[in-house]
């Protein structure tokens, strides 16, 4: 099990966020998630009908829950987000080396042209955001079972 606290960002501005940047995909259609690798930094893009409960989840409560990665799903207070087994491994693995590295897990957005413009792209990166566009809103505790 690994578990660490993640620094959490929020745009200054609404719909500001930096581009994630190069990347290789994951396209994974029995979830319908996307997921961006890159050097020290993963994306996450949720299905559509995934993203209002997940801001219930993590912006309607005194306390953020915990992020928990499981190999069968993602799991945030009481949402639940089934996980394809066979391609998803790699960005599974993708996550442990962002969380067992020795520098901090930063949390925010960002956008990219492929994914469309009203997708936001859940990145962890080991790398700090841009500091004229983010400012920091907090922490939040994740773990990998």
């Amino acid at each position: 099990m690994i578990e660490r606290e993640l620094i959490r960002y929020s745009a200054y501005f609404k719909g500001w966020c930096q581009a994630f940047g190069e990347h290789d995909g994951i396209q994974c259609e029995a979830s319908g998630i996307d997921w961006l690798l890159a050097e020290q930094q993963l994306g996450l893009v949720l299905p559509q009908e995934k993203i209002k409960p997940l801001y219930r989840e993590v912006l309607l409560h005194k306390h953020t829950p915990t992020l928990t990665f499981r190999e069968d799903c993602i799991e945030i207070g009481a949402l639940r987000i089934a996980l394809e087994k066979k391609q998803e491994q790699r960005a599974l693995d993708a996550v442990a080396e962002i969380l067992k590295s020795p520098e901090a897990v930063h949390l925010y957005l960002t956008s990219h042209l492929v994914y469309g413009g009203g997708n936001r792209i859940i990145t962890f990166s080991n790398k700090k955001p841009l500091l004229i566009i983010y400012k920091v809103i907090g922490t939040m505790h994740v773990r990998m079972v």
